[in-house]
């Protein structure tokens, strides 16, 4: 009589049998090993409790509710020929329309800024080359002798909220 020894499975085949235990998808050959080695193995059961984490993130959806009519609308377009290559009323434009639209615009703004250089340019700037303003003193003493003589005839008045 030949001895039955209960199959083992290492780390590396616990790994791909994971997401297939969870989804309920193996056998019981096939999940009887898998579930001795979690009770041996506390880093294959540590990737079982993270991979039922990540599962939970993943919530099933409702299916978006069709349009009564749409799979005959759709085979009447097809049978007609029509590709859904072309935006039509409601599609998107097409690429290639898309793409003179942009040119067209970008060409256009290259346009405006161009004579829009050109304006600026054209205003007029002061020329020569002594760029002063008029009526300014020249020299710190004489902006010192300004400031007092407005100051003299009362233009500023010192206050204990301004204190020189």
């Amino acid at each position: 009589m030949t001895e039955v020894r209960p199959v083992t499975i290492d780390c590396k085949k616990t790994h791909t049998l994971i997401p297939s235990y969870l989804d309920g998808e193996l056998s019981e050959a096939q999940a009887g090993p898998l579930r001795r080695h979690l009770l041996s193995c506390s880093a294959c059961r540590l990737d079982v409790q993270q991979e039922k984490t990540l599962q939970r993130w993943f919530v099933p959806s409702e299916a978006p509710a069709v349009p009564v009519g749409f799979a005959a609308r759709v085979a009447r377009r097809a049978f007609a020929g029509d590709t859904g290559e072309r935006g039509g009323r409601t599609g998107p434009m097409p690429e290639g329309r898309l793409l003179g639209f942009v040119l067209q615009l970008t060409a256009l703004a290259a346009a405006i800024l161009l004579v829009l250089s050109f304006a600026i340019r054209s205003l007029e700037r002061p020329a020569g080359t002594h760029l002063q303003a008029d009526d300014q003193p020249e020299r710190l003493e004489d902006i010192e002798n300004a400031l007092e003589e407005y100051n003299r005839q009362g233009g500023f008045e010192e206050t204990e909220t301004n204190p020189r």
